[in-house]
């Protein structure tokens, strides 16, 4: 009996260890806020740091549910969607935020960051503040939660949106989006 109970323990501990390290994999992996297919890049988008406008957006602000965090550029490279852990991350090949299209900004669900976006509801305020201190407030129009391979959320459109999302679900499988008009 001892002899099986050592082997079920020593088992046991493999098992949690490798799941352990699994779930660490997931957290760090960059797969994880990406979505299986870019979007097409648009007119208006953040070129080496400033657009025709010479603006750029720094920090996003959202007073329901209490975040004020930096804005990062990035992009995608060979289906790798740069994100940091410092921020939110704005995707250059969007439009910059308040220009006509559809600006993309993403970043990971951990509580110093968008954790809480989950709790942002139709009607709450978003503002992009941009280097020199202009501000621009937008309102959530939409939310949802998509997979992967619904990149749909993030086409071009018509008229001045932000399409906000982070990670959500079992294992962080889905998105959850908030999508945001200029007012």
């Amino acid at each position: 009996m001892r002899k099986f109970l050592s082997k079920f323990l020593i088992f046991s501990g493999v098992c949690l260890f490798a799941f352990g390290g699994y779930l660490v994999w997931e957290r760090n992996s960059p797969r994880r806020v990406s979505f299986n297919s870019p979007p097409p890049e648009q007119k208006g988008s953040l070129i080496e740091g400033i657009n025709s406008a010479g603006v750029a957006p720094k920090i996003i602000k959202i007073p329901s549910i209490g975040k004020e965090l930096e804005i990062f550029p990035a992009k995608i490279n060979n289906g790798y969607w740069e994100s940091t852990k410092k921020g939110v991350s704005y995707l250059i090949t969007s439009p910059v935020p308040g220009e006509v299209g559809n600006s993309i900004i993403y970043g990971h669900n951990y509580p110093n960051l968008l954790k809480d976006l989950t709790k942002v509801k139709v009607g709450d305020e978003i503002k992009i503040v941009y280097d020199g201190g202009a501000e621009k407030s937008f309102e959530v129009f939409f939310t949802q939660v998509v997979g992967p391979n619904q990149s749909s959320i993030l086409n071009p459109t018509e008229d001045r949106r932000i399409t906000l999302y982070t990670c959500s679900g079992f294992f962080d499988s889905k998105r959850f989006v908030a999508t945001a008009i200029l007012k």
